[in-house]
């Protein structure tokens, strides 16, 4: 996932609107009124071209026409020119020749500073699917969930099976008992993922009881409850894994923030997407731009034409004369206008497409670190079944049959979630873990969870197999352990690990790193390991090496602090 706190681009939506016949006329009608709501009534000029409509903002009108010179297209650009950073919102409007269309909004932030300003989604996305028929797939597109009762549970059931569903499907269930911090935490994520995501509301148990009928029991959405579904193929079950639920207790927890997560996570997968083919086809011809050129261009000609006349007259060719330098002066001075804006708009571009390029190359690094960690992984795993194969052969050799059989039959795998995690955690016998529950499970919400997890449970058992491992005599540290694994060990890739912070991290933001130790008391904790490389999330597992200690809460085990988001340091701040 890409960091959105370095990215220009700071909202992404697109909806396609399968009937546009009047689609272009709605767009321009809704962007005037959200304009009007900001700068007042009198500020919205009719027609094409690049106004200033406020201090420090310019709107950019543009239209796009067919061969047959009818209108396929329309764009509003707003440019707010703030202290702390410029804002462009850009509004984009295609219709098809089979008479479909598509809408998108941009909402783009270049700070003045290093730090760039919170953002919201643009007021205008929640408009205009509010006055569009926009849909994905056969989902509809609302700025509110939609109410489902018992007997439209098949056609909701469809929905999620539908193979060309593009975006994720939110099914949120009312709780058996009213509860006003369900119903304003629930309402806020639908308006915070409207045109993202589209979202229905399981209207009552029965819808609930027929919806866990349909889809099965681990695809369920209980009461109060809250599930996302991502886009899923015809032929496949519609959950599973790829799908993240948060119950009611979550939602009503006053405590728990989780809940946001999960709004946080569709967004920045829908900054994530491409501009649409339809969009990024269009040639936009700025005809008013074009049109003041040529009034420049006559004006001039006119003053040519005045200063070759044989003088006849010379008081009435002086006031034509002068009538002509003003009407000059006007022209030129909006030609700097147009230039210093034309400037300032291409500042913006530039800034943009080295955005673009700063993500395009995290997203390279962050690739090839994957494709190591997959490596990685197969030779552990390939060693790990030569291993197993012996171990196996050699039962097998002793007529242990039996034990051979129940040995491979009783593994377990690795967890689905951190809920799941969470439940195992008595598995590893030389860990404390003192983390806060609800800090780690918020990380479901993300949809690199399932890879999170993955590397969570193996990070877990490697400080388990270390902790067992110095109980029985190794003498050296988790990093050495790492290097140069002792026979048996369960290691932890070395270059994700980190035994300490840098000293300007830990002055900056050492108290980020106290957590609970063993006896309850917080103590410092340095020594991380990585579960993730990319994004802002980058989760972070931070541990106490007690495993040599003699006495106390802790002795002879690692206590696990810190499961959770990526903490501030130094250069990521």
């Amino acid at each position: 996932m890409i960091d959105d706190t370095t990215t220009a681009l700071a909202h992404r939506s697109a909806f396609p609107v399968p009937d546009a016949a009047a689609m272009l006329d709605t767009v321009r009608w809704v962007s005037n009124q959200w304009l009007k709501g900001k700068y007042g009534a009198g500020a919205i000029p009719a027609g094409t071209g690049q106004h200033t409509i406020a201090p420090s903002t310019v709107l950019l009108t543009e239209a796009a026409y067919d061969e047959t010179g009818a209108e396929c297209a329309t764009r509003m650009q707003l440019r707010e020119y703030q202290p702390s950073a410029t804002w462009r919102t850009t509004i984009t409007a295609v219709r098809a020749p089979a008479g479909d269309g598509i809408v998108a909004v941009d909402l783009e932030c270049f700070p003045s500073g290093k730090r760039r300003p919170r953002t919201a989604k643009p007021k205008i996305v929640r408009a205009l699917l509010a006055e569009l028929r926009a849909y994905d797939g056969p989902s509809r597109l609302t700025p509110e969930a939609l109410r489902v009762t018992v007997d439209q549970v098949p056609a909701l059931v469809e929905m999620l099976r539908a193979p060309d569903r593009k975006k994720p499907l939110v099914v949120a269930a009312r709780p058996s008992q009213s509860h006003p911090l369900w119903t304003e935490r629930v309402s806020g994520t639908v308006h915070a993922v409207a045109g993202d995501a589209s979202a229905y509301l399981l209207w009552d148990l029965p819808a609930v009881d027929a919806f866990r009928a349909a889809v099965g029991y681990d695809h369920r959405v209980n009461a109060g409850a809250v599930r996302v579904y991502l886009p899923l193929g015809a032929e496949r079950p519609a959950g599973g894994g790829r799908n993240h639920v948060l119950g009611a207790p979550r939602w009503i927890d006053p405590g728990d923030q989780s809940w946001r997560r999960m709004a946080e996570s569709i967004l920045a997968a829908a900054r994530e997407q491409p501009v649409p083919q339809q969009i990024a086809a269009v040639e936009f011809t700025d005809r008013a731009a074009e049109q003041h050129h040529r009034e420049r261009r006559e004006t001039l000609d006119r003053a040519r034409r005045l200063a070759d006349v044989p003088i006849v007259d010379p008081k009435e060719q002086l006031i034509e004369l002068r009538a002509e330098v003003t009407l000059l002066n006007e022209l030129l001075g909006q030609a700097d206008e147009e230039l210093t804006e034309l400037g300032r708009a291409s500042a913006l571009t530039e800034r943009a497409y080295l955005s673009a390029r700063s993500e395009l190359a995290s997203a390279a690094a962050a690739r090839d670190a994957e494709v190591e960690d997959h490596l990685e992984t197969l030779d552990a795993l390939a060693r790990a079944l030569t291993e197993a194969d012996r171990l196996r052969l050699l039962l097998l050799r002793q007529d242990r049959h039996d034990e051979a059989a129940e040995a491979g039959a009783s593994l377990p795998g690795v967890p689905g979630s951190f809920e799941e995690l969470w439940q195992r955690l008595g598995e590893w016998e030389h860990l404390l873990v003192t983390a806060d529950r609800r800090t780690a499970v918020g990380l479901d919400v993300h949809p690199e969870a399932r890879t999170w997890v993955a590397k969570a449970w193996t990070a877990l058992g490697a400080l388990d197999s270390y902790a067992a491992t110095s109980n029985n005599g190794f003498s050296g540290g988790f990093y050495q352990f790492c290097l140069t694994p002792p026979p048996g060990a369960r290691p932890y890739p070395v270059r994700h690990l980190a035994m300490t912070e840098s000293a300007a991290t830990m002055r900056q933001y050492g108290h980020e790193r106290l957590f609970p130790g063993p006896d309850g008391r917080r103590v410092e904790m340095q020594a991380h390991l990585k579960l993730g490389t990319r994004g802002s999330v980058s989760p972070r597992l931070y541990f106490l090496d007690e495993a040599k200690s003699p006495e106390g809460a802790g002795a002879g085990r690692l206590v696990i602090g810190y499961i959770g988001p990526h903490l501030h340091n130094t250069l990521t701040n």
